[in-house]
């Protein structure tokens, strides 16, 4: 899917003591959708977000050659103000990003340690 939009928002969250970044992205939800199709991957749009070869998809469009990205979460749910996650002129809050993602960046870590312990 050449010249395509993958994703609407990314966020990219780093830990000092980590090797690696970790971005939760907003899909773009066509895109994905119609990536899925062709990939034969089924399922609701928050399914398709769950996938490993869709975070595989959107992973490859992020990495664009950087290494230090290893892992992705795909988020469904856009960024938003009734969750504190945007400014009133749509910017990004960094540190309510981190509070409300930080389980989900905690498992990515954890997830992505054991696989590449394993060889994954």
């Amino acid at each position: 899917m050449p010249n395509v939009v993958l994703a609407d928002k990314v966020w990219v969250y780093g830990n000092s003591f980590e090797s690696f970044l970790v971005p939760v992205a907003n899909p773009a939800q066509q895109t994905l959708e119609r990536w899925a199709v062709e990939n034969g991957v089924n399922g609701d749009f928050n399914s398709i977000c769950q996938n490993a070869k869709a975070k595989a998809f959107i992973l490859g469009d992020l990495l664009k050659g950087f290494e230090i990205i290893k892992a992705v979460h795909l988020e469904p749910v856009a960024f938003d103000m009734e969750r504190d996650l945007l400014s009133p002129t749509y910017k990004k809050k960094r540190p309510q990003l981190l509070k409300y993602y930080q389980s989900v960046i905690d498992e990515v870590y954890k997830t992505t340690k054991e696989g590449q312990a394993s060889g994954q």
